[in-house]
């Protein structure tokens, strides 16, 4: 699997916690030469409390699994302690995701300037020791689901380097139906779960 290697980093968490379509902070101290951050980055498409709205009533829908990445030597680190963020998925976080995955942002969102009336639609739960994840009572709908799986390494010659990257999903729930066993495992692919 390919990892992403990123050595730019802030140690400032904006708000997709400020928002995993939140900022997620860091749960593992940043090495001292991590660049500055970027500009924040201005989405074009304006935020719609009404293409949201759906998102903020109570359901009957369950999203569960974990997130983690495969390390060289094949052994497993885990989303354990991170952010895990769920929000409605609209043209206003289409643009966001999208832009995100594209510019590499290590910390989602963090590195966007979102509108202040999208705070509220953003679900956050702090996973597990081992990555694990549960968010219960959903409505009906799409949802961009994130994470991260961060780990540091050593050189030979004593550099750090940041390994592991930002884990998106996409996920349909349904009235009444649980989806138990979402794995969140790749920086690559925007994984896709439930009906289609």
């Amino acid at each position: 699997m390919k990892f992403i290697f990123i050595l730019f980093v802030s140690m400032i968490v904006l708000g997709f916690q400020a928002d995993a379509l939140a900022q997620i902070s860091p749960s593992k101290p940043l090495p001292p030469n991590a660049a500055a951050a970027k500009p924040l980055y201005k989405p074009e498409t304006a935020f719609s409390t009404t293409a949201s709205a759906w998102a903020l009533k109570e359901g009957t829908s369950t999203i569960a699994g974990q997130g983690f990445l495969k390390a060289q030597g094949g052994f497993i680190q885990t989303a354990a302690g991170e952010t895990v963020t769920l929000v409605p998925k609209s043209p206003y976080t289409d643009e966001i995701v999208s832009i995100t995955r594209k510019d590499g942002f290590f910390e989602e969102y963090s590195g966007v300037q979102k509108d202040p009336e999208y705070e509220p639609f953003r679900r956050v739960i702090t996973a597990d020791k081992n990555g694990a994840f549960r968010f219960e009572g959903l409505p009906a709908g799409e949802w961009y689901i994130a994470t991260r799986v961060i780990w540091f390494t050593r050189d030979q010659l004593g550099n750090v380097a940041l390994n592991g990257g930002l884990l998106w999903g996409v996920i349909t729930t349904v009235e009444g139906q649980a989806l138990e066993n979402i794995k969140l495992n790749s920086t690559d692919e925007l994984l896709r779960y439930g009906p289609q």
